[in-house]
Parts: structure tokens; sequence; C-alpha cells
């Protein structure tokens, strides 16, 4: 295992599958505040999947190396450089999320020397590796995806084994597009009570919210009571177990400096055009583009309006693209329906289904 492998923590790993020479590698990696433990309900039934579903933590979350002084620093200067050098500022992030990707391709690489897992075959839909970042989760996901080429191929390949990325209900923000104006957001509501702002956000994080397929029907503030938001039934051991706050620290929390910074300078943006578009045929790459690694957009619609939101673009945007005759990865979209933004944990069967099953032949849509 390298330094840089070291870094990033692999909290649960379930397994191979008793006997399967085919089984299908899933890592995951999390989102803001809470980290991958929220994923533990997929771990115990992986095999009846014929998989292996490993949980992984970013850095500054529990079992991962935190970040150095040196590093912090270039998140708060990007920071502090946004509206006097933008273009400097969203340098320094661009390199901070490269190095990033090089964390997520270097464990990915260890996982295939350490484990021999199976290669990928697409036609059977069956081995190699599908990688999901959940939620903020995602910005790791196309920054893999935009700096894949640019890391040199040594005796791994790991081509031969990357079968698909998720994007896995993120935000609108997160993949670069530009919110719904005046659109509610608890960190905006001057009406919630200080002391009780943290619940009441896990709350509308959590909760099931009944939309319309339009901006104009999305509901933005009042959820269902039935079902009730996942944090609501959590023990107070769950919540524990699962949380991590201080990244999202808004002084100085890895995650807030990162969201804020690449938000503003246009980062998050470049990545998810990067992250779609191959390389042009006479780019002089280092490493494999990766072109028939599936990239898959999974909504669940019950979730956040941002989310929402952020498949709707996303839609539009490759159509658009390959109607202009842009070469694309091959882009598909799964929806579960009826599902929230933890769907793992409330319905942990769905979420293995909507990671694993292949989009029907001639369609970029599969339905859970």
């Amino acid at each position: 295992m390298t330094e840089r492998t070291l870094r990033l923590g692999i909290l649960q790993d379930s397994g191979a599958p008793e006997g399967s020479t085919d089984y299908t590698t899933i890592v995951l990696l999390h989102g803001l505040l809470w980290h991958s433990t929220v994923f533990a309900k997929l771990v115990p039934i992986a095999g009846r999947f014929n998989a292996r579903v490993i949980l992984v933590n970013r850095q500054d979350y529990p079992g991962a190396e935190p970040f150095t002084l040196e590093e912090r620093a270039e998140l708060s200067k990007a920071v502090e450089e946004l509206k006097k050098n933008p273009l400097s500022a969203r340098d320094r992030l661009d390199a901070h999320m490269k190095r990033q990707a090089r964390e997520i391709y270097d464990l990915l690489i260890h996982l295939v020397a350490e484990h021999h897992i199976p290669p990928a075959n697409f036609e059977a839909n069956t081995g190699g590796i599908i990688i999901g970042g959940w939620s903020f989760g995602a910005a790791w996901m196309t920054a893999l995806l935009a700096n894949a080429a640019s890391f040199p191929v040594r005796d791994i390949k790991l081509g031969r084994y990357m079968r698909r990325v998720i994007i896995y209900d993120t935000a609108d923000f997160v993949i670069g597009f530009q919110t719904l104006p005046d659109a509610y957001f608890p960190l905006n509501d001057g009406t919630l009570p200080a002391e009780q702002y943290a619940q009441l956000m896990a709350k509308w994080i959590t909760a099931y919210f009944p939309h319309g397929d339009s901006p104009e029907q999305y509901e933005y503030k009042t959820y269902l009571t039935s079902p009730p938001p996942t944090f609501t039934v959590m023990t107070e051991e769950e919540r524990q177990s699962t949380k991590h706050d201080a990244p999202g620290d808004s002084k100085s929390g890895s995650d807030y400096l990162l969201m804020i910074a690449a938000r503003q300078s246009g980062l998050f943006d470049t990545l998810r055009k990067n992250a779609l578009r191959l390389p042009p045929p006479n780019a002089s790459l280092v490493g494999d583009a990766w072109k028939d690694v599936e990239v898959r957009n999974l909504l669940c619609d019950r979730s956040l309006w941002f989310i929402l939101w952020a498949d709707a673009n996303l839609r539009r945007e490759v159509a658009d693209e390959r109607k202009a005759g842009i070469p694309l990865r091959p882009v598909t979209f799964t929806r579960v329906r009826g599902a929230n933004h933890f769907v793992h944990w409330d319905e942990p069967e769905r979420a293995m289904h909507a990671i694993l099953d292949a989009v029907p032949a001639g369609s970029d849509d599969l339905e859970v």
C-alpha cells in the first residue's frame, strides 16, 4: 500500500462473495458531515448481490488522515483570493482536487493489486469496480473522471477494471450548476432558533419531499410526515456513529472551505464538463481516458429540491452536447422512485439495485 493510499480510510469491507469469480466491487465515498458509516447497511447484504462493498472515508473524517497544515492553508488562501484573484483561487483548488482524485486512483490500484478483484465485463454487467460519490462526495467523482487521463498507467491498467462512476444523489452546486434563485435553504432561514438549527437541518436533509417534475412543482420546505425523516428514526448511537461535524465548520472546516471556494470560482462547473467529455482525438495523454466507463447520475426523487434540479440540468446538458456532436462518455440516469437522500439507510436493497442494475439496452434511463 502506498503512502497516498493510506490517507483515505477504509472503514468497512464486506469481503469477496464466497466462491464468486465475477463479483462487482462497489466503492463508496460519503458527503458532507455524514461519513461512510451511513452506508453500513449495504455491507451485510453485499453477497446476495454478488458484490463486495467497500466503505471509504475521505480525509479529515474518522479513519482517514487529516489534511496537513499546508493543505489547509491552500484552501484558506483560495477563499481569501476569490474576490481579488479568482483565477489564482481556482488554480489552487484545481490542484487540490487533482490531488484528491489521485488519492482515489491510487486506492483503486491498491484494491486491484491487494485483492485480485475480477476485471470488468461490460456485456455481462459483472466484475470490475463501481465507484460512487454521494451528495458532496460527487465532486470527488467528477475530479476523478476529469483527471484520470493525466495519471500514468503502470503495472495495473485500471481501465480494465473501471465499470461505472456514480454521481450519487448530489446537489446542483456540487456539480457546478446555477441553483434556483430565492429557493428555500435552512441556512438562510433567519426564523430558525439557533439552538435548534442542527436538528432541524438534519431532519430537512433526511426528509421525504412530495415533488412534481418541474421547479414550479418542487416542494422546497414542507416534507412528509410519513415516511418520517431518517434522522428521526435513527437511535442516538446511530446518529453519533454516522456523523462528523468538523469538516463542515463554517470557519475552518475543509469541506466547507472547498464548497464555498470551488462553487464561487467555477471549478465545480469545469470539473463536471471535463468529467463528461472525452479528451479530443489529438490530445497527448499520459494515462487512460476511460472512454467506455459509464457515468451514472443516480436520483432519489423524494430528496431535496436541489438534487432534482441537478438531475434536470445534467439531462439537458447531456442532450445538448450530444446534439452538438461533442464526444461524451456513456452517461446514464437512474431514478429511485419514492426514495429520499438516505436510501442506502432506509432501503438498502433498492440502493444496491440502483448501483448495480444495468440500464436497459437502447436506453439511457433506469427506474428502480
